[in-house]
């Protein structure tokens, strides 16, 4: 599994007025695309970070908006509901989003396929882990949505949160294989952070490697103690060249060292330091035990660590907000009917000429 982008966006609130003509206009443009290349290829493209950013603004949203991500899927898994189309959207918010695995077991005994239960559940508890705990920028996931094919393709969608500066990001993964290593091939970003922890980073090899070892090897009080050593070079004490942590590496109250660290967490931690994926997994073991522990390898153990953001638009019908211009509702319908007839025409190249005659007749219609 690899993760294929991450996207910061403007956290907004309000209702859609046009929801109804997203869920018809979703549908067809999606049957669309699996009658043309097949419902794998419509999972691969949610997977892309542009491509459903594209797909969010020509149903009526801002390109920079948390909305385009958590309304958008929501239309789609109205839209798709039932799987005549051969792919389907699960989870989402609140209590959809801790129903995931509720929903996928349902889908895949439905479709046949119980045997890709393991690695789509793994895969959808993993990206949130990594996600949410390897990759510390601030923001809180919050939302989690995972499409699938009937031949078992898969993509997942996750968002976060972060309250104090109101914006979203949106991390995108496809496949059901995880890798912790630099699983992404494309992040996309409004802003870049100053400071993350990344413990997904190659750079961060060594410190993952340490971590694993600290368990393994030290005792609970030993850690504990060097926590506390780890405190005193942020307070000031100078590194080996003659300068202050806090001059190295500026030190954002998300990315502070917890006060201590939990005795039972790390003898769980201890426990499942069998490698890193099975310590994200390990219950308990959230962003504090894994920033805890990546100070003491860099501060104490001289393990190398990433503090570098891995992080890195198309109006068809106006948007939600009204900017540039409100959302033509009788455009998005008009555009859903046409392209449901250029389906179901006999002629395929008749098809193909009047899609191409879309664009002519939307800009015909009034604004």
């Amino acid at each position: 599994m690899r993760r294929v982008g991450r996207t910061e966006l403007l956290l907004v609130e309000g209702g859609v007025p046009h929801y109804r003509e997203m869920v018809v206009l979703g549908r067809e443009i999606s049957r669309l695309v699996v009658e043309e290349y097949g419902a794998d290829f419509l999972v691969s493209r949610l997977a892309d970070p542009f491509w459903l950013s594209c797909l969010s603004c020509v149903l009526g949203f801002e390109w920079n908006t948390s909305g385009q991500t958590t309304v958008t899927l929501r239309a789609l898994k109205d839209a798709l509901k039932g799987g005549e189309l051969g792919v389907v959207v699960m989870g989402g918010k609140g209590g959809e989003m801790r129903d995931t695995p509720n929903e996928i077991m349902e889908y895949l005994k439905k479709v046949g396929r119980e045997d890709l239960a393991p690695h789509l559940l793994k895969a959808s508890t993993m990206s949130c882990k990594v996600d949410n705990n390897a990759v510390q920028d601030s923001y809180n996931i919050y939302f989690h949505s995972v499409v699938v094919s009937d031949s078992g393709s898969s993509a997942i969608i996750n968002q976060g949160m972060n309250i104090e500066a109101r914006t979203a990001r949106r991390y995108q993964w496809l496949g059901s294989r995880i890798s912790v290593e630099e699983p992404h091939t494309a992040i996309s970003s409004e802003a870049v952070e100053e400071v993350v922890l990344d413990l997904t980073s190659r750079l961060s090899r060594e410190c993952r490697e340490c971590i694993l070892d600290v368990l393994r090897d030290s005792p609970i009080t030993t850690i504990q103690s060097d926590l506390a050593r780890v405190k005193s070079i942020l307070a000031g004490q100078a590194t080996l060249d003659g300068r202050t942590f806090s001059e190295t590496r500026p030190t954002h109250h998300h990315l502070k060292p917890p006060k201590k660290l939990d005795d039972a967490i790390l003898r769980k931690a201890k426990e499942n330091a069998e490698s890193f994926e099975s310590l994200l997994l390990c219950e308990g073991v959230g962003p504090a035990t894994l920033r805890g522990l990546a100070y003491i390898s860099e501060l104490v153990y001289g393990a190398r660590v990433s503090w570098k953001d891995p992080a890195r638009y198309a109006y068809a019908f106006g948007t939600k907000s009204g900017r540039p211009y409100p959302v033509n509702r009788h455009a998005m319908v008009k555009a859903a009917e046409t392209i449901r007839q250029a389906l179901e025409s006999s002629d395929s190249r008749a098809s193909r000429i009047m899609l191409r005659r879309l664009s002519t007749v939307l800009s015909s219609l009034e604004v």
